[in-house]
C-alpha cells in the first residue's frame, strides 16, 4: 500500500476543500455549525494526521544505542541529561495531535452517512491516536489518558496519570477498532490507510509491551506479558496468513537486501506493507546524500555481531576473523555486512586516491570508518542535496516476521515451521545458513542481559538487530528488554581498527578502535559512559509536576 507524494496532495485536497491550509488552523477556527456535516469533513480532518506516519527513509535511526555512533557525544546517554523546567517532550507541541484528535472525537458524532462511511474516517483518526500514544508510554511509562475535548479550565487538564498497563490497553482498543473499520487492503481509497497496516502496529505494540512487562518486573506487569505477546502473535500472523506479503528476494544474495532500499519504484515491492511514494520535484528527500555526510557511522560492537557464512559468531567460526580492514571484515561474512556498510566496491578510481578514502574509511563525516549505505545509491546521492526521490519504506514486513518469531519465542511455542516462515525468510534472502531451534553453538560473546535468555532468542534478537539496523528500532529494544547496560562497552561507541596510527581529532575526540594496546578505550579521551535505570524512562518537567500533582511521582531516579 502506498502513500503518494502524501505531505503535498494532503495539503492540497485540504486548501482546496476548506479555502485555507488546514494544517496550520486551529480546532477553534473550525466553523461547527457548518463543518461537521458529511463523511467528506471526517476525511478532510484526518487528513492532518498523515504527517505522523514514519517517511521510510531513515538509515541513521540508531544513534542513541549501540549500533551507531554520532560525531557527537549524545547528552541523554551519556548521562548528561538535565530534568527541565518547561517543555523537554513534554511541550504543548507534543501534546498538540493529542489535543486535535480528541476535539475530532467530540464532535464527529453531528455527521450524516452511513456506519461504515462515518467509521472508517474514525479509524484513521483513532489509529493516529494509537501511535501518539504508543509514543508517550515509551518515552514517560504512565501518562494521562486524555479522550475528549478540553479548553483552559478543564479538569482533566489536571488528572492524575493512568498507568503504562491501562494505557496500553486503550491503545490496543484503538487499534482493534482500526482493524475492524478501516478498509481492507486493495479497497481503500488511494494514498489511505488499510486494515493490515493496523494489524502490523498491534504486532509491534503488544511485543513492546510484552516484553517490557516481562523484564521490568519492577512495574509489577509480569502477568500481563503473556497476554500481549499472545496478541502480537495473534496480529502477525494474521498479515503471514494473508499471503500478501512477501520478503524481496530475486536470488541474488550479495544484493538484494541493499538493491531493495534505493530501488526508485516500490510500487511492486511485496515487502512494503506501506511504502511512501516520492516523486521529484514534488515530494524528495536526501537518505543517499545525508549518509555521506552523516557525522555518523555503525559501531565495532554492531560490526562484530555479524555471523559468518556458515551460520557461526566470531567465537566459533572456522572462517579467517581478521579484521585490520574492511574489507578482511566483510569477507565470509553475512552478505548484510557489505551491503550496509560503505566498501571498497563503491569507490570509484577518483576515490580511491583521495586520502580521506583509503582503507579505513575514516573521515569527518564518518569517525567511526563505519558509513551507513542503506539507500544510498551513487548515481543520484551526489546530485545535490533534497534531489531524491527513492520511494520509502515506512513499515516494513521483515518486521512483522521478527516480531512473530520473537514473541513465539518468548511464550515457547516456537516450532521449525515458524523459523521457516519468519527468520529464515530473513536468511534466505542473503544466502546464510537457516536458523534451527538448536541453534548449534554458543556465543562466549552473547550480550549478558542480566537474566538467563535461552540461546534462540540470542540468536533471535542478533537477527533483528542486523535486519532492522539504521531503521530507528535498537533503542528501544533495549530499553524493552532492559538492556540499557549493554552501552556501557566500549566498543558500542568507537569504530573500526585502524591502520595508520592512533586518530585523534582536534577535539581530542579518539576516532575510531584503532590498532593499538591502549586499554581505557573511550569515545572522549578520559570519559565513558555509564547506563542509569532512571534513563529507560524521561522525566516529566518540574513546572509540570507543580501545576498538577496529579502527574507525581516523578519518573524513578529523576
Amino acid at each position: 500500500m502506498k502513500l503518494k507524494y502524501i505531505y503535498c496532495l494532503v495539503v492540497l485536497t485540504m486548501m482546496s476543500s476548506c479555502n485555507d491550509d488546514f494544517l496550520d488552523r486551529s480546532p477553534q477556527a473550525i466553523n461547527d455549525k457548518t463543518f461537521w456535516t458529511t463523511p467528506d469533513d471526517l476525511k478532510t480532518y484526518a487528513n492532518s494526521f498523515y504527517g505522523i506516519l514514519p517517511n521510510g527513509v531513515t538509515n541513521l535511526g540508531d544513534q542513541n544505542s549501540d549500533n551507531q555512533v554520532p560525531n557527537s557525544i549524545d547528552a541523554y546517554n551519556w548521562g548528561q541529561y538535565v530534568v527541565p523546567t518547561e517543555n523537554g517532550n513534554w511541550s504543548k507541541d507534543n501534546w498538540a495531535n493529542i489535543r486535535k484528535i480528541n476535539y475530532f472525537m467530540t464532535h464527529y458524532n453531528t455527521v450524516q452517512g452511513s456506519e461504515e462511511d462515518i467509521n472508517k474516517w474514525v479509524a484513521e483518526v483513532r489509529f493516529f491516536r494509537a501511535l501518539e500514544y504508543f509514543s508517550k508510554i515509551k518515552t514517560f511509562g504512565d501518562v494521562p489518558w486524555l479522550d475528549k475535548d478540553l479548553n483552559v479550565d478543564s479538569e482533566e487538564l489536571f488528572g492524575k496519570k493512568m498507568s503504562r498497563n491501562e494505557v496500553a490497553r486503550k491503545i490496543l482498543e484503538d487499534l482493534d477498532f482500526a482493524i475492524k473499520w478501516l478498509p481492507k487492503p486493495g479497497n481503500e481509497e488511494p494514498n489511505r490507510l488499510n486494515s493490515d497496516i493496523a494489524f502490523h502496529i498491534k504486532a509491534r505494540v503488544c511485543l513492546h509491551e510484552g516484553t517490557y512487562y516481562k523484564y521490568h518486573t519492577e512495574l509489577g506487569y509480569s502477568d500481563e506479558s503473556t497476554d500481549f505477546l499472545k496478541m502480537a502473535v495473534e496480529a502477525s500472523d494474521s498479515l503471514i496468513r494473508s499471503n500478501r506479503y512477501e520478503i524481496y528476494n530475486t536470488k541474488k544474495p550479495d544484493e538484494d537486501y541493499y538493491n531493495m532500499f534505493i530501488m526508485n519504484d516500490k510500487a511492486g515491492l511485496k515487502e512494503a506493507i506501506l511504502y511512501i511514494d516520492y516523486k521529484y520535484p514534488l515530494r524528495v528527500h536526501n537518505m543517499g546524500h545525508g549518509s555521506a555526510e552523516a557525522k555518523c557511522g555503525f559501531s565495532k560492537d554492531f560490526a562484530d555481531s555479524f555471523l559468518y557464512k556458515d551460520g557461526k559468531p566470531r567465537a566459533c567460526t572456522s572462517k579467517n576473523t581478521a579484521d585490520n580492514t574492511i574489507l578482511q571484515e566483510m569477507t565470509d561474512r553475512d552478505p548484510r555486512f557489505a551491503q550496509m556498510i560503505y566498501n571498497d566496491k563503491f569507490l570509484s578510481e577518483e576515490d580511491k586516491d583521495k586520502p580521506n578514502y583509503d582503507d579505513d574509511f575514516v573521515y569527518s563525516f564518518c569517525l567511526t570508518g563505519y558509513r551507513s549505505i542503506k539507500g544510498y545509491d551513487p548515481t543520484t546521492a551526489h546530485k545535490g542535496y533534497n534531489v531524491e526521490d527513492a520511494d520509502g519504506i515506512a513499515y516494513r514486513y521483515a518486521e512483522t516476521l521478527l516480531i512473530n518469531a520473537e514473541a513465539k519465542a518468548e511464550l515457547e511455542t516456537i516450532t521449525p515451521d515458524d523459523l521457516d516462515k519468519t527468520i529464515n525468510q530473513l536468511r534466505r534472502r542473503v544466502d546464510m545458513p537457516e536458523l534451527k531451534l538448536e541453534v548449534g553453538f554458543v556465543d562466549p560473546n552473547w550480550p549478558d542481559y542480566g537474566y538467563s535468555l535461552s540461546a534462540l532468542l540470542q540468536e533471535i534478537r542478533r537477527e533483528r538487530r542486523i535486519e532492522l539496523a539504521g531503521e530507528g528500532f535498537r533503542y528501544d529494544d533495549l530499553c524493552r528488554w532492559k538492556a540499557g547496560h549493554l552501552l556501557d562497552n566500549v566498543m558500542t561507541y568507537v569504530g573500526k581498527k585502524v591502520t595508520k596510527g592512533d586518530l585523534v581529532a582536534d577535539n581530542g575526540c579518539v576516532i575510531v578502535y584503532g590498532n593499538y594496546t591502549n586499554k581505557d578505550l573511550s569515545y572522549q579521551q578520559g570519559k565513558s559512559r555509564t547506563w542509569d535505570d532512571k534513563m529507560y524512562l524521561y522525566p516529566i518537567p518540574t513546572g509540570e509536576l507543580q501545576r498538577n500533582p496529579g502527574l507525581l511521582p516523578q519518573n524513578p531516579g529523576w
